[in-house]
């Protein structure tokens, strides 16, 4: 068979092709939100892991970005990967249930607000969804063949989840659900395949354990503690039982419904059983969790491809056809308007909201440098991760000045360049930030304000200062 008629037996190729190119674009213009930035800096100290979280997303970025650095080629690895995230959906759906379910599944996950816009954003998420639609593909295929080797695969992604975002530890308790509800799946803890699965998982995770191991277990203390809830409030409830199926698509959401609706009736299905079971510990967390804290939106993400199969599966009876219908333009057309969004912000003069974000950081930057010639100062010193991020990047075509974080400390694990004490900085500081820089530097004097946007604002204003560094291993944020 040729690559045309490979091609076009791809289910709406024209409509997925121009949604990529939407993709692309978006990521090629808009500039890089601070997130993004504070993880490129990571790709430039590639290491096994990070105060924040696990390594692949740096992984990822360094691979793409090793020759040349534009905010295409950092996030290009993201926008494919949702490309392939889109097979592998598609492939179980065939797998487990039929062509017309795999078609749904593909182009309701086009329509899955989250994941169709979210891939063009260079963070964890992408690498941990798909690395869990892996697992949820391996898993497929081992229910529809009886091979039990798919469980080596299975623990291969499982594991390498681990390396993308600490949240795919909830895969493997989603298997231990699938085993409790699932009677057939239980006769495989009697071979020594999940066994040897799980020995794959540990050793693909090991190198992410081992870097916690002489690092403190720093990453984990930043992450797990989070599970600590200080008291009990419902304020988060409403906001996550609506945010939710509105990151989900509606429309999409009524079919998750009525998928449970429609294993709980069949609980004997097997394939419906594992869509069912493998979301359920970590949705069962959120629920937990939200009521000692605000979940935010992009957490649940890795379970949104399985819910999509799930809710394409229920699809396929006669009721509410008017969701149906409707489901794919509402979120193929809020998806498209999104991206364009993201793509406009390199031409209009000021947003709001993530376009907002990527804005004026590059104009910051001369700002920022020629601020520093002004002073005389040896270097620039910045005072949050968002800041150090963006000023880095930049920095990388404009200026000769070093970039050297003074607070956070922790989130910079890498030798670099500490300038001598007593030496002459540039201090930037975000305006509504209030770090003590007494703590780090003498003869502290006022250098203006600088803003990456024409209109001020607390996001976008920076006091600028000029001091002389007392002790290079400073920071002023610690008492």
């Amino acid at each position: 068979m040729s690559l045309i008629d490979r091609l076009r037996r791809i289910p709406y190729l024209p409509l997925l092709a121009g949604l990529m190119v939407l993709r692309l674009l978006a990521a090629g213009l808009a500039g890089l939100v601070p997130d993004e930035s504070y993880y490129w800096l990571w790709a430039q100290h590639p290491a096994f892991g990070y105060y924040d979280h696990p390594p692949m997303v740096a992984w990822w970025i360094a691979a793409f970005t090793w020759l040349y650095d534009t905010a295409l080629l950092v996030r290009l690895p993201f926008v494919l990967s949702f490309a392939i995230l889109s097979w592998l959906i598609h492939d179980t759906g065939k797998t487990l249930f039929s062509d017309a379910v795999a078609r749904r599944a593909l182009l309701w996950l086009n329509a899955c607000l989250l994941l169709s816009i979210g891939s063009v954003v260079a963070t964890p998420d992408p690498p941990s969804v798909l690395m869990w639609a892996f697992g949820l593909w391996a898993l497929a295929k081992l229910q529809a063949t009886g091979k039990g080797y798919w469980w080596l695969l299975f623990g291969l992604f499982a594991g390498l989840g681990i390396e993308a975002k600490y949240t795919n530890f909830f895969l493997g308790l989603g298997v231990l659900a699938w085993f409790v509800l699932d009677k057939p799946a239980r006769k495989w803890l009697l071979t020594p395949w999940p066994w040897l699965g799980g020995v794959i998982a540990l050793a693909a995770m090991a190198p992410n354990l081992m870097w916690n191991a002489q690092h403190q277990w720093i990453t984990f203390a930043k992450q797990f503690g989070r599970i600590e809830g200080a008291h009990l409030t419902a304020q988060y409830l409403l906001e996550f039982l609506i945010s939710q199926p509105l990151l989900l698509n509606p429309l999409i959401f009524v079919f998750v419904v009525l998928g449970v609706k429609a294993w709980w009736k069949q609980r004997d299905n097997s394939a419906l059983t594992l869509l069912v079971a493998l979301p359920l510990p970590l949705l069962a967390y959120m629920l937990v969790h939200v009521f000692h804290d605000r979940i935010q939106g992009n957490w649940p993400a890795p379970v949104f491809p399985g819910l999509v199969l799930l809710a394409a599966v229920a699809a396929e009876g006669g009721r509410f056809g008017w969701a149906r219908k409707w489901a794919p333009p509402m979120g193929i057309g809020l998806s498209a308007l999104a991206l364009a969004y993201l793509a406009l912000g390199a031409v209009l003069p000021q947003m709001t909201g993530a376009a907002g974000l990527s804005q004026g950081w590059k104009g910051l930057m001369y700002q920022v440098d020629n601020a520093a010639h002004k002073a005389d100062a040896n270097w620039i010193a910045t005072t949050d991760y968002n800041s150090q991020g963006e000023i880095s990047y930049h920095h990388l075509w404009m200026s000769d000045h070093a970039i050297v974080p003074m607070a956070e400390q922790d989130r910079y694990n890498w030798p670099d360049y500490r300038p001598e004490p007593g030496s002459r900085a540039l201090i930037v500081v975000s305006a509504g930030h209030t770090p003590d820089l007494a703590r780090c530097f003498a003869n502290l004097q006022d250098a203006g304000t600088v803003s990456r946007l024409k209109k001020p604002g607390k996001k976008s204003d920076f006091r600028l200062y000029t001091g002389f560094l007392k002790s290079n291993d400073c920071d002023v944020d610690q008492p």
